[in-house]
């Protein structure tokens, strides 16, 4: 089925708010969704497989690991980035900033595409943005200049499965350079590679088309959305009742 953008975003963010986000969570992790499907990039379908995981993080927390002037390592404990990649994007975003570079890692994470979101919505701060991780046989890389609304995307195909891959995701920040989209030293032509101006085209066709959504989990979020609203009918009923007995 086709949505528009604006269904995207408020389905999602009563689905949040059902799910126990905060309020402020609720629409940053709605709008991470939002932008990663105007992409191209399935933000819906990487919300559906976090989706059994989410009730069960609510209350977890998560640690700083390392911080210093120009780096912060957060450890996720095994948390969507939705989570915590505001705060941490933020607080790199600070740091590159006043020192003009910042990296930012968050370990033992999933989800960790949907990061992406977020930064884009950063990228109107003169700051570069260079984003890489990797799971078992792949590694991403994406790229985010100054001003742009779309990344710069390439997948490599891993010579040799990792080893020893902890589920985490690098975010490079610059203030005064354009970050390179590879950055190992191998010669390695990437599986995949969309660039910005294809992406941002794709983008623009989309949002004037429809956003595709798959029926199933669209139907799974605005259940989660429609307890947020049950629930709310209720308390609203019972302030009501309250109120009137006292009045009388």
């Amino acid at each position: 089925m086709r949505v528009s953008l604006n269904e995207i975003q408020v389905v999602c963010r009563k689905a949040f708010e059902g799910i126990g986000f905060a309020p402020g969570d609720c629409d940053d992790a709605a709008d991470m969704i939002a932008w990663l499907q105007v992409q191209g990039l399935d933000g819906i379908g990487a919300l559906k497989k976090s989706l059994v995981y989410l009730h069960d993080e609510v209350d977890r927390p998560f640690d700083t690991c390392y911080e210093d002037a120009a780096q912060l390592t957060l450890d996720a404990h095994g948390q969507s980035v939705l989570r915590c990649a505001a705060q941490a994007v933020e607080l790199g975003i600070s740091k590159a900033l006043r020192g003009g570079s910042a990296l930012i890692r968050i370990r033992h994470c999933h989800n960790r595409i949907l990061l992406l979101g977020y930064l884009a919505r950063c990228a109107d701060q003169g700051l570069n943005f260079c984003v890489y991780w990797r799971d078992a046989r792949q590694e991403l890389v994406a790229t985010l200049g100054d001003g742009h609304s779309s990344p710069s995307l390439r997948v490599y195909d891993l010579q040799q499965p990792a080893q020893s891959d902890e589920q985490s995701i690098n975010v490079l920040i610059s203030r005064h350079f354009n970050l390179l989209p590879r950055l190992s030293g191998q010669d390695v032509a990437p599986s995949l590679e969309l660039d910005q101006q294809t992406l941002a085209n794709a983008a623009h066709q989309r949002l004037a088309g429809g956003l595709e959504v798959d029926d199933g989990v669209w139907a799974m979020l605005k259940k989660l959305g429609e307890q947020v609203l049950v629930e709310s009918t209720e308390e609203s009923r019972r302030r009501g009742a309250g109120e009137s007995s006292d009045a009388r």
